[in-house]
């Protein structure tokens, strides 16, 4: 039998069974002539969150024929190139041997992924590292057997595993081997519903699989000529039977019985799939016409094709999962409809992407004011959740150009425009202008409704408007500051608050009665953080002022703005642009482009803080607004329309995001994945905590984790931490990998978390690896460096004790060698030393011998004098004989000649100066009278032969004489020198 298929239930067959051919056309046919079913009634006014991914994005190839998640919430997709895995943040393929495209899948026990493509069935499972590892069963099967096209469908059922291979057998693979069932025309459809399994035949209808048998429904005829798209089960009801023509049966025990209620109210296209999404809608997967929801009955609740964001019309598979987004495999691509989330987009004009600015909901009519204008849109007054409303908006007349706010007074809506002021009465198509003047924003002078007065803040101060019970009128501008009031709210005095993003806050008293206002202007001097930033609003009954610090209020006894103690307990210092109460005492907050809200806990009624991260960056920045109409009904200005929330289901449910740890690699000469994410027991990372020893050479390693959460995934916030090396978790962000270089050896481990909206931070399983030291500071390595530092200690103490001596040995070596010249230099020193001093001394008995010749021309001037004395009284004695008184005086004179005391004082003196020459003299030459002592000195003191014939009262001749009878005694010859000869006796 011969197998040509080209989908999973329209196919053209060309069979030879038992030597008949038969013709499989016929299915087609009647598929293809099928009356077209419409769909009943109108959109959704309200679309989920559509993620498109495409081709490019997960790397693979076009069609997804089927989905499934795992206990982790990873998700896997048969796609034409392999198996396609999505964490949250990063897609994989794992091809099949044979390249082919793979058609189904399914999600077993122990982790096992159960696959099917062309000619090839098997399973993945994950190894130690979390690696896929594909491990083929078609050598179980016969050879015979092992050439076939598809496996379509795969089925779990206890402890078996059900194959639809074609439509020609169904496997069942059981201990290791396989139970085939053949077809006993063609199978067409399998599928587990109610804890059964249920096949259809071509011919027999349904059969469900009774003790290994295949036993037929009754009243099969209902599926004449019928394929089953899915099989649909739900807690206390029958299995509700969806064929691909959109008719619908139910399975009660074994019948197949009409489904009475069932309203059919599909897409006129033929179904590929039907699954049960939520407790009471069915998703239909269609070949041209998108995903169409309806209910239990069949009746129409909304549909999303390209139109509505879906990036392909033709949706081969569809799949729910855990958290109640529908996945759709398709033609090409796969796409991510946020089905059961609590935010839903609203957007009056699909052809275009007109932004939100304000919205009003009116007499069962929803108002929205956009960049082109005001949209109107009639709601179902049965649907509590108004996004769900089937409808359609019309453009309001009069409205074209910008709109800034709507606000419901008097029973009537008023609109602020670019082009003027508007007001418009529910139920009416067009709008009628009240002033040309662009206006901001309104507030009624009296709280009691109707408020005859009404002032809006415009372009250029304040307008008054009057309201005379019917209809609204022009009143004029009041005079006053010439000012832009984009920000206006009225206070229990009736004083107006403005606020401008530029300049601060205007106190506002308006005097209506005569057309004016007094405007005083509030900065820094009164208390505000800045004249910049400043948003005012009433919460409370009382004004606030929204700041780059926080909230502030005005203290009217001292005139000055202050921090708000309430709003500082709950959000700090952080910015606040907008602030929003609602009937419930909720506030509604924007700090930056991320909105909040503050609302009392349901047990304790304490007040928490919870952001709403999904709509981070998607709300109109400087434009904020929230319009909360009742629990199940937020709309918030956004970008592109306006966001829908149903607060109840998010405050209920919200984001549980659980962190998983995607890919850890080593990053060295050759990169090495030392985990793929893939845990061998499902749901644990238990492969990640089990310690991984890498060599020396890996000091690099890049992690890659992610949240398997779907709705706004690239919101999660994620901390990690590298015990070991990081010594805190890191910021919050929502970067979903991480590196680290240059690690030293050591033990560690890498951790991640998330968090969700209340705080809650949850952990993924943690990666342990420890890096090996290098060989050089192994264990034995360090032994070896402990007996070859010991050595080396003792060759170092040996070196060190041969160099001294060596050093000691070359130092006196060298101290010898210095010897000669130092001891040549100290003698040179001291010769110096000796001939300065000889010099010094030489100099010192020069000047003492001079002193002395002194003294001595000083003596023979000295008789030279008492000679002439002696004379001149001689020769007056002479005259006069008988004078005693010359007598006695020559007497005297005669003494004093005789006298030597000046000699021995002399030559005691010289003999001090010149070495005991005198004694040294005597001793030597005994003989030598004081004369010639005398003579001898005088020559010492080198005197003139002329001065000593003075000093020896002689004359020179005599002098000569001594000088020769001197010679004689001394025994000195002639040719010798007299004073040389005389230094010798001096004392040195």
């Amino acid at each position: 039998m011969e197998i040509f298929d080209m989908g999973p239930t329209m196919s053209y067959h060309r069979l030879s069974l038992n030597g008949n051919i038969l013709w499989g056309g016929l299915l087609l046919l009647v598929v293809a002539s099928l009356t077209p079913f419409l769909v009943k009634g109108q959109n959704t006014i309200g679309i989920p969150r559509i993620a498109n991914f495409s081709k490019e994005t997960y790397r693979g190839g076009t069609q997804v024929w089927d989905i499934g998640q795992d206990a982790s919430g990873r998700m896997y997709f048969a796609n034409a190139e392999g198996l396609l895995t999505f964490d949250g943040g990063y897609w994989k393929l794992y091809p099949l041997p044979n390249r082919t495209n793979m058609r189904s899948l399914a999600i077993g026990l122990e982790g096992k992924i159960y696959v099917g493509g062309q000619g090839e069935l098997g399973f993945f499972k994950a190894d130690g590292a979390g690696r896929l590892q594909y491990t083929s069963l078609l050598t179980l099967l016969p050879a015979a057997d092992r050439s076939f096209a598809d496996i379509w469908d795969i089925e779990l059922m206890g402890e078996s595993v059900f194959f639809r291979v074609s439509d020609r057998v169904i496997l069942e693979y059981r201990d290791g081997g396989f139970t085939s069932y053949p077809a006993a025309t063609a199978w067409l459809h399998l599928q587990m519903a109610g804890g059964r399994l249920f096949a259809q035949d071509r011919d027999r209808g349904l059969l469900v699989l009774k003790r290994q048998r295949w036993v037929p429904l009754t009243q099969a005829s209902l599926l004449h000529n019928r394929v089953v798209a899915g099989i649909l089960s739900k807690e206390d009801e029958a299995p509700l039977l969806i064929t691909t023509d959109a008719k619908a049966s139910q399975i009660r025990n074994d019948s197949l019985l009409p489904a009475p209620e069932w309203k059919g109210q599909a897409a006129g296209d033929r179904i590929f799939r039907a699954f049960t999404i939520g407790r009471d809608a069915i998703a239909f997967a269609t070949v041209s016409k998108g995903c169409i929801i309806t209910d239990r009955n069949g009746r129409f609740i909304q549909h999303i094709s390209r139109a509505e964001g879906l990036q392909d019309n033709n949706v081969i598979s569809i799949f729910p999962d855990r958290e109640g987004n529908l996945w759709t495999g398709l033609n090409n691509g796969i796409s991510c409809i946020a089905y059961a989330a609590a935010i839903k987009y609203i957007t009056p004009d699909l052809g275009n992407e007109l932004s939100g600015y304000s919205a009003r909901i009116i007499d069962h009519h929803l108002y929205v004011g956009t960049s082109d204008g005001v949209y109107q849109a009639l709601l179902e007054n049965e649907r509590p959740e108004l996004s769900f409303s089937r409808s359609a908006f019309r453009k309001v007349g009069q409205t074209d150009g910008q709109t800034w706010r709507i606000d419901e007074l008097n029973g009537a809506l008023l609109i602020a425009h670019t082009f003027g002021i508007f007001s418009l009465t529910p139920g009416q198509e067009t709008a009628s202008r009240i002033s040309s003047d662009a206006g901001w924003i309104f507030v009624p002078t009296s709280p009691v409704s109707p408020s005859p007065d009404i002032l809006a803040g415009t372009y250029s101060g304040l307008k008054q408007i009057g309201y005379d019970g019917q209809r609204f009128t022009d009143r004029g501008n009041l005079k006053g500051t010439y000012e832009s009031l984009r920000f206006l709210i009225q206070d229990n005095n009736g004083i107006l608050w403005a606020s401008h993003p530029y300049r601060g806050i205007y106190r506002i008293r308006p005097d209506l009665n005569h057309g004016s206002y007094a405007a005083e202007l509030m900065t820094e001097t009164r208390g505000l953080p800045s004249a910049l930033g400043n948003h005012v609003y009433k919460v409370r009954n009382r004004p606030v002022f929204g700041t780059q610090q926080g909230v502030y209020e005005f203290e009217s006894s001292t005139e000055r703005f202050r921090r708000s103690a309430f709003f500082d307990s709950l959000l700090g210092t952080r910015e606040v642009r907008y602030l929003q109460e609602d009937e419930k005492g909720r506030i509604w907050f924007c700090s930056g482009k991320r909105i909040g809200i503050i609302y009392p806990e349901a047990t304790t009624r304490r007040l928490q803080v919870r952001m709403v991260p999904e709509l981070d960056g998607k709300i109109l920045s400087g434009f904020e607004n929230v319009y909360p109409y009742d629990d199940r009904n937020v709309l918030i200005a956004s970008e592109k329309g306006m966001v829908h929330l149903d607060l109840q289901k998010y405050l209920q449910g919200g984001r549980r995001p659980t962190p998983i740890l995607s890919r850890a690699v080593a990053l060295g000469p050759q990169d090495s994945i030392l985990y793929d994410g893939h845990a061998p027991t499902p749901g644990t990372d238990e492969a990640a905590a089990e310690k991984t020893l890498l060599p020396s050479n890996f000091d690099a390693f890049h992690f890659e984790y992610a949240s398997p959460t779907y709705e706004a995934s690239e919101t999660v916030e994620y901390s990690y931490l590298l015990e070991g090396y990081d010594p805190d978790w890191s910021e919050w962000s929502t970067r979903h990998q991480k590196d680290y270089t240059n690690l030293s050896a050591g033990e560690y481990l890498f951790r991640v978390r998330t968090r969700d909206d209340t705080g809650h931070t949850p952990e993924a399983q943690g990666f342990a690896f420890t890096i090996r030291p290098p060989w050089y500071i192994g264990f034995w390595a360090r032994i070896a460096y402990c007996i070859g530092g010991l050595l080396a200690a003792y060759g170092l103490h040996r070196y060190q004790r041969m160099r001294l001596e060596r050093q000691r040995r070359r130092f006196e070596e060298e101290q010898r060698r210095m010897l000669v010249p130092h001891q040549l230099e100290i003698e040179k020193n001291e010769k110096e030393i000796i001939r300065l001093q000889n010099e010094r001394l030489g100099q010192e008995i020069m000047l003492k011998n001079r002193e002395l010749a002194d003294t001595s021309m000083h003596l023979v001037e000295r008789n030279e004098a008492l000679a002439k004395v002696k004379d001149s009284l001689q020769r007056l004695y002479r005259h006069k004989q008988d004078d005693h008184d010359i007598k006695r005086t020559l007497q005297l004179i005669g003494e004093i000649e005789r006298n030597d005391d000046s000699w021995n004082r002399f030559t005691s003196h010289f003999d001090e100066i010149n070495g005991n020459f005198m004694r040294n003299l005597r001793l030597a030459h005994p003989k030598l009278t004081v004369t010639d002592l005398k003579l001898c000195t005088y020559l010492e003191l080198n005197l003139s032969s002329k001065e000593i014939a003075q000093l020896a009262n002689i004359s020179v001749r005599g002098v000569e004489i001594s000088r020769y009878r001197l010679r004689k005694k001394l025994g000195l010859d002639t040719d010798k020198s007299l004073p040389e000869f005389l230094e010798r006796f001096k004392q040195t």
